[in-house]
């Protein structure tokens, strides 16, 4: 995909209808949600209002009577990026709806109260249960890493337009994009750091200038994430790794080491993998990750 030399922002937005542009039906029928249940750990879910679903011809086909939304209010706002026509869009919204079917599975964002839009983006996640919003720079202890994207196309709308693009979520605080993962995930956020590297005994290479991060579910189960972007032939994907499957660590002693994670056979890709050596961009991480393992390692 070819990059534009310049961005257009709400006054250019939306794009005039062509003949090849998909439209959605004026009939597709609203919905009334229901929220999430309430969590010290994440905002409160508000009940949608008639001026955030808008007119029924704004509605997706993917709303349905038993979802759930929570609504994510921004204390600033959010910039989402994307290309359409090969221009180059930046719009800015003030809040965003996080939409799951009954199952918890994430089916749409409605994005809602930026300046000059009259109606809500929309933007949809087809065949996947549960995508992990993807940090695309290496967190530092003094830097935020604050631009989000998602691995694959998703199908997004805009009044009647309907298309398929890469889309890049850009926060202004920490905290709003901290509450982002947090409700797409279902976890709470209770580590991140930036990685310089990861390897594994029996895998080699795991990934370059990624973040580590550590969640932990509503049923208090914890778990290792980061981006295994090595450059193996196999596909490039998220690696999971449960703290109770970490049997002991080595903190390494000093700057410049690697913290080595012994891992417990419990399934394959720990089987494959055996240890896990992580060295950090910045040594205060490494030594608050050491910390954080000597909490929780049982």
């Amino acid at each position: 995909m070819s990059h534009p030399d310049s961005h257009f922002d709400a006054e250019d937005w939306p794009l005039p209808l062509s003949g090849r542009a998909s439209t959605i039906s004026s009939s597709t029928s609203s919905s009334i949600a229901i929220a999430y249940s309430s969590s010290p750990s994440f905002p409160p879910a508000l009940s949608r209002t008639a001026s955030s679903i808008g007119s029924r011809s704004r509605q997706a086909s993917c709303f349905s009577l038993y979802d759930d939304v929570c609504r994510l209010p921004l204390s600033n706002s959010v910039t989402i990026s994307f290309v359409r026509s090969n221009k180059l869009f930046k719009l800015r919204y003030t809040y965003i709806d996080i939409r799951k079917d009954a199952m918890g599975s994430l089916k749409c964002f409605e994005l809602g109260g930026g300046p000059g839009q009259q109606t809500p983006l929309i933007h949809t996640f087809n065949d996947t249960k549960l995508p992990v919003p993807h940090l695309e720079h290496p967190k530092l202890p003094n830097e935020a890493s604050l631009r989000i994207s998602f691995m694959d196309e998703q199908t997004v709308q805009s009044a009647q337009t309907v298309f398929t693009t890469q889309i890049s979520y850009t926060f202004e605080e920490w905290r709003d994009c901290v509450q982002f993962q947090e409700l797409i995930l279902g976890s709470k956020l209770i580590f991140i750091a930036g990685m310089a590297e990861a390897k594994s005994k029996g895998r080699g290479e795991e990934c370059i200038s990624q973040n580590l991060r550590a969640l932990r579910g509503h049923n208090g189960k914890e778990v290792l994430l980061f981006f295994a972007n090595s450059q193996r032939k196999e596909l490039k994907r998220y690696v999971h790794i449960p703290v109770n499957c970490i049997d002991s660590f080595n903190p390494g002693k000093k700057a410049g080491k690697p913290v080595t994670l012994q891992l417990q056979p419990n399934f394959d890709l720990l089987s494959q993998m055996k240890t896990l050596n992580i060295l950090f961009l910045d040594d205060s991480d490494r030594i608050a990750f050491c910390q954080f393992l000597t909490e929780h390692i049982k």
